[in-house]
């Protein structure tokens, strides 16, 4: 079944579930309601009935299928959010395939014009690569799903290890669903990971003080005593008496609890959701992939540690409550029996947690990468090559432009040439087939499947200079702002790394004659280093290089034709330097001039 045809099947599904679901929560309201109206009777009866305990007892039977049916209500509640949200997923999941307009959130807040490549590779923002592959839920899911999109792996062992991730989780349709839904339904805020690495960064002040946990048990015992004295003698002092000082205790003690609970209140409902996509991880089984069996042992461990911190936490949170921050911490210290179990968890779990949270970040990320997998089944895993600089494929597509209108090209570069020189026409696919050459690198050196029918690569960053903006704010001209980026991609190259440039007509912010030469003098500097590349230009005269360096630059080019006063592209590259023009032409045809 192809990717769109299964998420129809799904959306009918989960109405149909829902439609269930809805009525079956409707009777349960009935019914609660019922059994309700059967206490209120029960009680009516037995005031009535001068106090027959009779009624009393009967009134038990209604009372106790109103908890039931509270219970299986509340659990109901919960399988209809849950349905909602996998219902949503799914409509979106069929609009992206059906229109190629994503509805998942598009990254723009990652975007960073700085960066080496992410702004002329449309990673971020809309109709981007992460709109088409985000299915993350939580906001460590988003940003670490980011930060793999801004840097390429360097590693071809770690690579093919991410391959074999993708592939096994891109066939586990309902896991992959299921773990997008549940993480999307613990509703991180911004300050929950940060409050909770704050507070366990904060030094111990309950758990490692032996005079608190005594006085935790004996204080309570005290003021028991001397109830059961008052009691005995209506003697009340030594009960008013231990009761302030356990006032007095919690009076000592307050702030240190406001301040650590300020970190950590409320967060029992994220904790819960954490815990729980760590238990969906540890029960799927992981079968070939390493990476997976690795992050699936932490996962067990994890699941039942975060469930009580969620516990402990909701605990805490009653403290608010009138009536148990009064009484219970009047009597029993209720504070200090939360903090002590609180900090007796930071001290066994406080160097675990990280790594914990770093699970559901890989999990987000390989689901995300998988199901963009599943959603391009014609796409193929790329072979890593880390013996030879090198990048040959055939049959190259943009991943972000619908099959049925993608034009795809070959490329063989590093065998033996070092740089391609790639003339033509305006809009005749030059800048498309660098983004198309630039984006598949980047998703095969992330271990994810590309738009090409063939593919090797090598491990290599990526560095750019396609759209390169002026900055009023910053007092920098366009020019300068390319020169910085050159100077960025030289500095690079400098420190010895392997590096894969993408160029698209440099140095437009000087005279014709100017920019050549620079050009030139740019690319015989490049050949000084370990990397390959691609340069975009309206340069014919660029074209020479070749006969300079022939073993080392070779030609391509798009070209346009005119027929029957109409132009036509066909977006196929060609050896050689472009011929024809149509600036004129067009000009022309616009009648501007």
């Amino acid at each position: 079944m192809s990717p769109i045809a299964n998420y129809e099947q799904q959306i009918n599904d989960y109405k149909a579930e829902i439609s269930q679901v809805q009525q079956r929560l409707s009777m349960l309201g009935w019914i609660r309601l019922l059994c309700f109206a059967g206490v209120l009777f029960c009680g009516y009866k037995f005031f009535r009935s001068n106090f027959d305990y009779t009624w009393l007892l009967a009134g038990l039977t209604p009372l106790a299928a109103f908890v039931v049916v509270l219970v299986r209500y509340l659990s109901q509640q919960e399988k209809l959010t849950l349905l909602k949200t996998l219902l949503d997923l799914n409509e979106k999941e069929w609009r992206l395939a059906a229109t190629g307009q994503s509805g998942f959130d598009d990254g723009n807040r990652f975007a960073d014009e700085q960066h080496p490549y992410t702004g002329d590779l449309d990673v971020f923002g809309h109709a981007s690569l992460y709109a088409h592959m985000n299915r993350t839920g939580t906001l460590m899911g988003a940003k670490a799903l980011a930060d793999a999109l801004k840097q390429p792996l360097m590693d071809a062992a770690y690579i093919r290890q991410q391959q074999e991730a993708v592939r096994e989780l891109m066939p586990r349709f309902k896991f992959r669903q299921l773990f997008s839904a549940h993480a999307s339904l613990t509703e991180e805020q911004p300050d929950d990971i940060p409050g909770l690495y704050k507070w366990l960064s904060l030094p111990l002040e309950f758990a490692d003080r032996k005079w608190l946990n005594i006085v935790r048990w004996v204080m309570p015992l005290l003021l028991l005593g001397g109830a059961v004295y008052y009691f005995m003698t209506d003697q009340y002092y030594l009960f008013t008496f231990f009761l302030c000082v356990n006032w007095a205790i919690l009076g000592g003690q307050v702030k240190k609890v406001n301040a650590q609970h300020q970190l950590i209140s409320n967060k029992e409902k994220i904790f819960g959701k954490l815990a729980w996509l760590l238990h969906l991880i540890s029960m799927e089984k992981a079968e070939d992939a390493t990476l997976l069996k690795a992050e699936q042992e932490q996962a067990i461990a994890a699941k039942t540690a975060l469930r009580q911190l969620a516990k402990i936490g909701s605990a805490l949170d009653q403290r608010l409550n009138l009536l148990i921050g009064l009484v219970l911490n009047s009597f029993v210290l209720y504070d200090l029996h939360c903090m002590i179990a609180l900090e007796k968890w930071k001290m066994r779990y406080k160097e675990a947690l990280p790594g914990w949270l770093d699970v559901i970040e890989k999990m987000e990320v390989w689901n995300s990468m998988a199901t963009f997998a599943y959603n391009h089944p014609e796409y193929i895993y790329p072979s890593i090559n880390e013996e030879a600089t090198r990048l040959v494929a055939t049959g190259v597509g943009h991943p972000l432009i619908p099959a049925e209108e993608c034009v795809r090209n070959d490329i063989g570069i590093g065998a033996p040439q070092q740089f391609l020189i790639i003339t033509g026409s305006n809009m005749s696919g030059k800048s498309t087939f660098l983004r198309s050459v630039g984006s598949n690198l980047l998703l095969g050196l992330r271990g994810m499947p590309v738009c090409a029918a063939s593919f090797t690569c090598s491990p290599m960053q990526v560095m750019t200079s396609m759209r390169i903006k002026d900055s009023i704010a910053k007092h920098t001209s366009y020019f300068q702002a390319e020169l910085l980026r050159l100077q960025q991609i030289v500095e690079v190259l400098k420190g010895g790394e392997r590096v894969f440039i993408l160029l698209d007509e440099i140095l437009k912010g000087t005279n014709s004659e100017d920019k050549l030469s620079g050009s030139r003098r740019l690319i015989e500097h490049f050949l000084q280093y370990h990397c390959l590349g691609m340069i975009a230009t309206h340069d014919l005269e660029l074209g020479h290089m070749e006969e300079t360096y022939p073993q080392r630059i070779r030609n391509y080019c798009f070209e346009s034709t005119i027929k029957e006063d109409q132009l036509f592209f066909d977006y196929r590259i060609r050896e050689g330097v472009a011929r024809n023009k149509n600036a004129t032409f067009l000009m022309q045809k616009m009648e501007i001039i």
